[in-house]
């Protein structure tokens, strides 16, 4: 088992579930969730012509991950060498928060290709020596940047640091070059028309209550560190009683440190304001308004942190330096590639399927969470059993749900098999007693899931 095969999650079984409906059917649903199509629409494209199976998904995930590492070295190549280039691609590709990611069957790799394509060839436009830019940059700009705000909302963060940059541009900087940029903000903005009803839509279903509670400082911070080294913290290793990735934060923190700010000042404030800029920003809607702050919503920040590392210019130090970060990495990466941290869903669905009789009846126990797409995707359903009625949140999936994914009242079965991730004692089927119960436990990590069984 690894990160291409574990088994698949809610989120990553909701987006399974929805990308194997017709292609109007997903746009119908997805305007009714929270998010913009093109994940979906790309999974759907790979389900009808290789399959559904958990490796192709995952396939796709990381095939844009390494379009992101891509348009990573060609960043690094344009404002550097390729020396540089070379180099902070692979601190990206093996940085731990990315990694995760580069795994992960939702729309988070599709956004951080889209975003670090349409940052290169924004960088490009704003360089070039010519006032007038190539038009294939100028091409590229708009199709990269259109596909951003396709795959995520938050990609809208990234397009308002470039706006800001636009600004600066036009006032202190050639004018003509800021004028193509505007055109180009226009085109986009035509671009993304169709959908600005939608989006209105899903902004007012998150404004009207969301999932997440309002950050702090400390999540502030804690999140900047994730983004920086401490990305993945489910492994055994220590040196001198130090964690791999609190040594590895260290080493970035000091490459940080060391760095010539002066030298390419333009450039580091650039890639400064492309990493911080997401991430306060959110930060601040979520003290202001609803909550948004949230770390894989903004991983596209990421990239900019590992260019400004890639680029640490003290020539002993910094080899020194990135070359423990590096070992780190790949230490921390491969573990977490051979141990998946997911709950063990195939697992339990074999287990459900061999120990099935004639007459049984499945449920998902609506504790803290639900399971319904997870037991969808490998074909045990089993809908949601709420005690007494009520109503789920939009942010669960609701807008895929269908009638009988829901039950309030359980049928006169003889036996109920229950799958949860809580506590198997908070389950209560009233005239049933409890005959056998098994546990799913990931390879690493703390998750767990639970089937348990009930005879009337």
């Amino acid at each position: 088992m690894n990160q291409f095969t574990t088994s698949l999650w809610g989120d990553e079984g909701f987006s399974a579930i929805l990308s194997m409906k017709s292609l109007p059917e997903i746009i119908k649903t997805i305007i009714n969730d929270t998010s913009p199509p093109l994940w979906n629409i790309n999974e759907w494209l790979v389900f009808n012509t290789l399959g559904t199976a958990e490796i192709y998904i995952r396939g796709l995930a990381f095939f844009y991950f390494l379009i992101a590492v891509f348009f990573v070295y060609k960043i690094g190549s344009f404002l550097w060498d390729k020396k540089t280039g070379l180099l902070s691609a692979v601190l990206v590709f093996l940085n731990p928060f990315f990694f995760i990611y580069a795994f992960e069957g939702r729309m988070y790799s599709i956004l951080a290709a889209g975003v670090t394509a349409s940052m290169y060839f924004f960088l490009k436009i704003l360089n070039t020596k010519n006032l007038k830019p190539k038009t294939f940059d100028k091409v590229g700009y708009v199709v990269a940047t259109l596909w951003a705000m396709y795959s995520h909302h938050f990609a809208i963060f990234a397009v308002f640091l470039q706006g800001l940059w636009f600004i600066y541009e036009f006032s202190f900087g050639e004018r003509k070059k800021a004028k193509s940029l505007f055109k180009l903000f226009i085109f986009v903005a035509i671009g993304y028309l169709p959908w600005l009803y939608p989006l209105y839509n899903q902004t007012k279903m998150v404004g009207g209550g969301f999932w997440l509670g309002t950050p702090n400082l400390k999540e502030l911070r804690n999140l900047i560190y994730e983004y920086l080294a401490e990305g993945i913290k489910t492994y055994p290793f220590q040196i001198l009683g130090l964690k791999l990735h609190q040594i590895a934060l260290y080493f970035v923190l000091t490459g940080f440190v060391v760095r010539n700010w002066f030298k390419d000042f333009k450039v580091n404030l650039f890639l400064s304001s492309w990493f911080l800029f997401p991430i306060l920003a959110t930060w601040l809607v979520s003290q202001l308004f609803q909550s948004i702050f949230f770390n894989r919503y903004l991983l596209y920040a990421i990239p900019a942190a590992m260019l400004i590392l890639a680029s640490v210019r003290r020539k002993i130090l910094s080899s020194f330096l990135l070359t423990s970060i590096i070992v780190i990495f790949v230490i921390i990466d491969v573990h977490y590639f051979t141990h998946p941290t997911k709950r063990p869903f195939l697992q339990l669905a074999d287990y459900v399927k061999e120990t099935r009789q004639e007459g049984d009846f499945l449920i998902n126990w609506n504790g803290a969470s639900h399971h319904l797409w997870e037991t969808k995707y490998y074909q045990i359903p089993a809908p949601i059993y709420i005690s007494g009625g009520g109503e789920l949140p939009f942010f669960v999936g609701t807008a895929l749900m269908e009638k009988e994914d829901i039950i309030n009242t359980l049928p006169n079965a003889p036996r109920i098999g229950v799958v949860t991730s809580g506590s198997i004692d908070e389950i209560d089927l009233p005239d049933y007693t409890e005959i056998e119960r098994k546990s799913f436990r990931a390879e690493s990590g703390d998750a767990e899931i639970h089937f348990v069984w009930y005879k009337k």
